[in-house]
């Protein structure tokens, strides 16, 4: 018993030393459409979550837009502040993650971006997060992954991965 107990705790070890910090945080608890997501302000910080509504295609590129809920803790305001349901976008770029030996895996990358969050400024570092099959959804998710990763190889248009994004968003919801 106590053999097994360090081989599954010598294997987790591993796979968090291996993840970026992105898939690590994203291990945490985020459950696609929601991401954990947090950002520093001049004197403070936001912890709180993003709710994915939908994917856009805007300018050359993608974002993703939904609502950003949590709190901020800043020194300029005597409590925290709660933040709740604020609508709010991130440009995103999609891909198969770096040793991926699938198809049905895609790194989803919220960029980095400088926003007023309260009034303040906050500033998003960026956010990784690999999607994969779940348990018990049928081989359609695994199907829609690997469309997805093939049609962004292919370079295809931003309405058709804007399309394949959103019918992602939809199987995980």
């Amino acid at each position: 018993m106590s053999r097994r107990l360090l081989l599954v705790g010598a294997s987790l070890l591993a796979v968090l030393a291996v993840a970026p910090s992105g898939a690590r945080a994203q291990a945490r608890g985020s459950a696609f459409p929601t991401v954990f997501i947090n950002a520093k302000s001049e004197q403070g910080q936001f912890k709180g979550a993003f709710r994915v509504r939908r994917f856009r295609a805007r300018g050359p590129g993608l974002a993703v837009f939904g609502r950003l809920s949590g709190r901020l803790r800043d020194s300029r305001y005597p409590r925290s502040v709660r933040v709740r349901n604020r609508p709010f976008s991130f440009d995103v770029t999609a891909g198969p993650p770096a040793g991926a030996t699938t198809c049905a895996r895609l790194a989803i990358v919220f960029v980095g971006r400088t926003a007023p969050v309260v009034g303040l400024a906050a500033t998003f570092a960026p956010r990784t997060f690999v999607l994969r099959p779940r348990r018990g959804t049928g081989p359609s998710t695994g199907e829609l992954l690997c469309g997805t990763s093939t049609a962004l190889a292919a370079n295809a248009p931003p309405a058709v991965t804007e399309h394949l994004l959103n019918a992602l968003r939809l199987q995980y919801a």
